[in-house]
């Protein structure tokens, strides 16, 4: 049977992928690949806090490896939301801001 730390953590991790998904639907057709660039920080977010978390873990203990892949994929979660957050920030405004593109 799953922990609850790591029954949490999936979910933070489904959760952006569908946050993502559904994003991707208001899209454009030509700008859905954006959504899917924020699913991509989101997972580097994730992978650097799980390589330093378990390089920092004094103990080796499967609490405290579930408690560090918490705190990642929470982190990922996080960064997943804030990438949406400025996408659609940028799709309200009407396209990309100016002096680019």
């Amino acid at each position: 049977m799953i922990d609850t730390k790591m029954t949490v953590a999936f979910v933070l991790i489904g959760l952006a992928g569908v946050a993502a998904g559904l994003f991707g639907l208001r899209l454009p057709p030509g700008d859905r690949i954006a959504a899917g660039l924020a699913l991509v920080v989101g997972a580097g977010v994730g992978v650097v806090a799980l390589a330093i978390g378990t390089n920092i873990a004094s103990s080796d203990a499967p609490s405290t490896a579930e408690t560090v892949f918490l705190v990642a994929s929470a982190l990922g979660f996080l960064a997943t939301m804030g990438s949406l957050y400025l996408l659609w920030r940028r799709t309200e405004r009407g396209g990309t801001p100016q002096g680019q593109g």
